[in-house]
C-alpha cells in the first residue's frame, strides 16, 4: 500500500518520520452482529436437521451436529438448548410456514378466493422451503420424535384447525368443522407427498382437484346446500 492511499478501514502511522499505513479492525455493526447470529443459528438448524433425519433424532449427538455445522459445542449451546431446543426450533418453522399459508388465504377478497389461496399458498410454501419439508418429514415419521412436543404440537394443530372451519363456514360449508379436518389431512397428506417426491408427484393435478373439490363447496355446487 502506498502513501496516502489509506481507505477507511486503515489508519496512518508515523515512524521515523516516515508515514506508514496500518489495517484497523472496525466494529462491528449491531445489524452485523445480528446477521452473523442468525447465519450460524441457521446452519446450525439445517444440520441438525439433515442428521436428524438421516441417522435418526436418537442416534444423532450434539457433538455430530456441531461439527457438521462447523461450529464448536459451546456455540451451539448458546442458540439451542440441546437437542430438545433444535427440535423445537424446527417446530416453530414448520407453524411459521402454515401461518404464512393462512394470512395469504385469509386476504382472499371471495370465500372461493380464500380456499384457492390457501390450498395453493400451502403447497408453494413446501415448494420454496422444498428441503426443510423434506427432511421435517422425514424426522416426522421417526418413533418418539414428537413425544417432548405433544402439547405445543397439539394446540398448534387444534388452533389452525379452527381457523381452517371459520374459513369454510364462511364459505357457506356445511359440516364445516368436519370439513376442516379433510382439508387440513388433505393439504398435509398431499404435501407430504410432494415433499418426498417432488420428481413425480402431480402437484399441480392434485392442486386443482382439492381447489375443485372445497370451491364447490363454498359455491353450493355439492348439492349439500
Amino acid at each position: 500500500m502506498r502513501d496516502g492511499d489509506c481507505e477507511p478501514h486503515c489508519a496512518a502511522l508515523l515512524l521515523n518520520g516516515r508515514s506508514f499505513n496500518i489495517l484497523v479492525s472496525m466494529p462491528r455493526t449491531p445489524e452485523q452482529f445480528e446477521a452473523i447470529r442468525a447465519e450460524s443459528r441457521e446452519r446450525i438448524l439445517e444440520a441438525a436437521l439433515r442428521l436428524f433425519a438421516h441417522h435418526g433424532y436418537a442416534a444423532t449427538s450434539v457433538r455430530r451436529i456441531a461439527e457438521e455445522a462447523g461450529v464448536s459445542q459451546g456455540l451451539l449451546y448458546n442458540y439451542f438448548d440441546g437437542k430438545e431446543g433444535l427440535l423445537r426450533a424446527m417446530f416453530e418453522r414448520s407453524t411459521e410456514d402454515v401461518e404464512r399459508s393462512l394470512a395469504d388465504a385469509e386476504a382472499g377478497e371471495t370465500p372461493q378466493a380464500r380456499i384457492e389461496r390457501l390450498v395453493r399458498s400451502a403447497f408453494a410454501i413446501v415448494r420454496e422451503h422444498l428441503p426443510f419439508w423434506r427432511l421435517s418429514y422425514q424426522l416426522r415419521m421417526q418413533p418418539g420424535v414428537l413425544e417432548g412436543l405433544e402439547e405445543a404440537t397439539r394446540a398448534w394443530t387444534e388452533s389452525t384447525r379452527a381457523r381452517l372451519e371459520r374459513l369454510l363456514a364462511d364459505a357457506g360449508v356445511q359440516d364445516a368443522a368436519i370439513e376442516a379436518r379433510v382439508l387440513f389431512a388433505a393439504i398435509d397428506g398431499a404435501a407430504q407427498h410432494f415433499a418426498l417426491d417432488p420428481e413425480t408427484y402431480p402437484v399441480e393435478e392434485v392442486t386443482r382437484a382439492l381447489v375443485r373439490r372445497f370451491a364447490e363447496f363454498a359455491e353450493g355446487r355439492n348439492g349439500r346446500t
